[in-house]
């Protein structure tokens, strides 16, 4: 397999439009999960593959199919990863690590990269053994190429403990101080640095990759041991995040430090700004019906499935069309992992008509064990349970509630409740 200079694999998950040349290779991630093709990709439940572990891996079980089926028997000089919406501009790498991650519409960019070929772009990829995207600073819910004065910025360690799961960097650094001690202090440099690689998007000489590929999957095993398994629902797309600070470490490893890097333009492609447009028009027009259509094609090329989904589902229910919003809230919770996705279906649900105050409940309790540090929707869920009169309910609440520190208004309602819940189960 292979028999040119390049060849970028492209991860795609659902139809969408569709980038595929000589260079870009489409792979359908989480194929195994799905119950449609995508007759232009490849798929990585072939071979030997981790397809399934998709909502924990995001990209990387294609990448994983690469290493396993592609690699051993390809011939091309450079392969690389990218996502179907963030294609790497290939003609105008740099040795400078400048701001360059830019806007496109679909339209342009189709004329963009088809006139990428591995011939225009042999000049190019002889110059560096790596090429990635620009480093970025992290904020709060976001990362940009810019240093923003005007918003907190932070280190890699403490922006990875905002924004997920505050435990698995502590993993990492016991599993390199088990298998790669000599590295650790590269790891402690890479988390206190304020920028970083995102996006697992990168391109390198075929060796290169499969060195860092070995050691990338070996060391998530091994965090997958740690953890007691990637498989749970708070560890939803976690080993994609831990992949994007890998590369930013491989890369400050004593045997790489001669690497010879470049860093590409990307362009974030948009599908999605005619639809929203549209379907905002509508909805300020209070023409409901034509502004869920427009979100109906949305869900086809959107990023997050999840709030497409959910807006869906709650115009359905305000036009009183509860069978089309039951069927999109049902959409919504397949693409749900955070504590504020549960938190807001658990709103939706309790105001059908014939509401499930039991399914209603469950996601208040995946809210509150999806962010169990945060006591806002372990109080949301006792304010629901009360206002049902509901007192087993109100008990499962509390039971969470009682693992913050309570307010004396909080301590003296627990009291009475608790005097209450006491003669009601003598």
């Amino acid at each position: 397999m292979g028999n040119g200079q390049l060849k970028i694999f492209l991860s795609y998950h659902k139809n969408t439009p569709v980038y595929k040349s000589e260079i870009f290779q489409p792979i359908h991630v989480g194929a195994v999960l799905h119950d449609y093709a995508l007759d232009f990709a490849q798929n990585d439940d072939a071979g030997k593959n981790i397809s399934e572990l998709n909502p924990y891996y995001c990209e990387l079980t294609g990448h994983y199919w690469v290493l396993k089926n592609y690699l051993p028997t390809c011939d091309d000089e450079y392969i690389g990863f990218a996502h179907y919406r963030r294609l790497p501009d290939l003609m105008n790498i740099s040795e400078e690590d400048t701001p360059s991650i830019y806007g496109m519409n679909y339209s342009e960019s189709l004329a963009f990269f088809s006139q990428l070929n591995s011939a225009g772009l042999s000049q190019y990829l002889s110059k560096y053994d790596v090429v990635l995207p620009c480093t970025c600073y992290m904020y709060e819910n976001t990362v940009n190429p810019m240093l923003r004065e005007d918003m907190e910025h932070y280190n890699l360690y403490d922006h990875f403990c905002l924004e997920h799961k505050n435990d698995l960097l502590d993993t990492l650094k016991a599993v390199f101080m088990l298998v790669y001690p000599d590295d650790v202090p590269v790891l402690e440099e890479c988390y206190k640095s304020e920028k970083s690689h995102f996006y697992n998007i990168y391109y390198m000489k075929t060796e290169l990759l499969k060195d860092f590929l070995e050691w990338q999957f070996e060391i998530l095993e091994y965090m997958n041991q740690a953890i007691g398994g990637w498989a749970q629902i708070k560890y939803n797309r976690m080993a994609g995040f831990v992949a994007e600070l890998l590369i930013n470490v491989w890369l400050k490893l004593e045997r790489n430090k001669n690497l010879k890097i470049g860093y590409a333009p990307i362009y974030m492609i948009d599908f999605e700004a005619e639809y929203i447009q549209k379907a905002n028009e509508y909805h300020s027009q209070g023409l409901f019906n034509e502004a869920i259509g427009e979100l109906k094609k949305l869900l086809e090329v959107a990023s997050d499935n999840f709030s497409v989904a959910f807006s869906i589902a709650e115009l359905s229910l305000a036009v009183n069309n509860v069978a089309q919003s039951k069927e999109y809230f049902t959409v919504s919770s397949e693409f749900a992992y955070r504590a504020d996705d549960y938190f807001r279906l658990a709103m939706l649900s309790a105001h059908y008509p014939d509401a499930d105050y039991a399914k209603t409940s469950e996601l208040y309790e995946k809210a509150i064990n999806a962010q169990p540090d945060e006591k806002f929707y372990a109080s949301s869920y006792l304010a629901f349970s009360e206002q049902l009169h509901d007192i087993n309910m109100s008990a499962q609440a509390w039971k969470f509630l009682l693992n913050f520190e309570l307010t004396p208004e909080e301590k003296e309602q627990y009291e009475k409740f608790k005097k209450v819940y006491d003669m009601v189960n003598k």
